[in-house]
């Protein structure tokens, strides 16, 4: 009998929504939203910091300003005709090509790596939590203690989190079975038409499948026939990590520097310019 919380990638399916529809769902999941300029703004890190809740709404520059007075920086993307008025980018990591998007995208090597995965490994849609309670949790932390992009999240945040999910029907979250156990999975949605690959957990017993090409190589086709969607953002360029970036334009992904109009309060810029340079490269594309 088929698990019913289980369901091939090929019958993958997932709601596609607007950029309001986002901004409501994120705050029904907890996260901090509000109305600027035309457009729905989210507070991400420190508190007191937004973007735009969809990263890469192109704005006019005069919707692209300080969202609350009491906000301590923000950006926003801004229309190819507008980008005169840009002091800075953000380096988005995208597919040029999703509409014709297939092998021929990866390298020769990558290729290989994928045809490996679809051996030993089972991609699969979850339609519903079981499997993350039961096996995403041990997964997350032996991805987290290896690549340590991140801080380790308590066993009831990570179960939090497994339920925002399953919320609502937006979230499409691909998991990797080697044997039937989880061996890593993936997240993303859609939002006018560009898709964001979100969050990425690979097992280290799993690494040998190749699993991580072909999650992102099947969500990327998942997009690839899912009407008006046009672009794949993989995230945003880790430089500090060369092996995922060579990864990465192995699976055929390029920076693409968008250009964006931001701000922040002069001593949190220095002191993120000075402390952590690679996030204020990814938060202003400056070096």
């Amino acid at each position: 009998m088929s698990d019913p919380q289980v369901r091939d990638a090929s019958e993958a399916a997932f709601t596609v929504l607007t950029e309001k529809e986002l901004a409501e769902r994120r705050r029904k999941e907890g996260a901090r939203i509000i109305c600027h300029g035309g457009h729905y703004w989210e507070q991400i890190g420190a508190p007191g910091f937004f973007q735009p809740v969809h990263l890469l709404a192109r704005l006019r520059p005069a919707e692209a300003t300080r969202p609350t007075p009491l906000s301590w920086g923000y950006r926003a993307a801004l229309r190819p005709e507008d980008s005169e008025a840009a002091n800075g980018t953000v380096p988005v990591v995208r597919l040029p090509n999703l509409e014709s998007y297939g092998m021929d995208g990866l390298s020769a090597n990558r290729r290989n790596k994928l045809r490996k995965c679809q051996r030993l490994v089972r991609i699969v849609q979850l339609t519903g939590p079981e499997l993350l309670v039961e096996q995403g949790y041990d997964t997350v932390v032996d991805a987290l203690s290896r690549t340590r992009h991140k801080k380790l999240p308590s066993r009831e945040s990570y179960l939090q989190e497994v339920k925002r999910y399953f919320q609502s029907d937006h979230w499409c979250v691909l998991a990797g079975l080697v044997d039937g156990k989880l061996g890593g999975y993936i997240d993303g949605y859609v939002v006018d038409g560009i898709a964001y690959g979100f969050n990425a957990f690979y097992a280290t017993w799993a690494l040998p499948t190749n699993l991580s090409t072909g999650l992102i190589f099947e969500f990327a086709q998942i997009c690839r026939r899912m009407k008006n969607v046009h672009t794949f953002v993989g995230g945003l360029d880790a430089r500090e990590v060369p092996q995922l970036g060579q990864f990465k334009d192995d699976m055929g992904f390029v920076v693409d520097r968008v250009p964006i109009k931001w701000d922040m309060n002069v001593l949190a810029q220095t002191f993120i310019r000075l402390s952590r340079p690679h996030t204020y490269y990814r938060l202003t594309g400056e070096a």
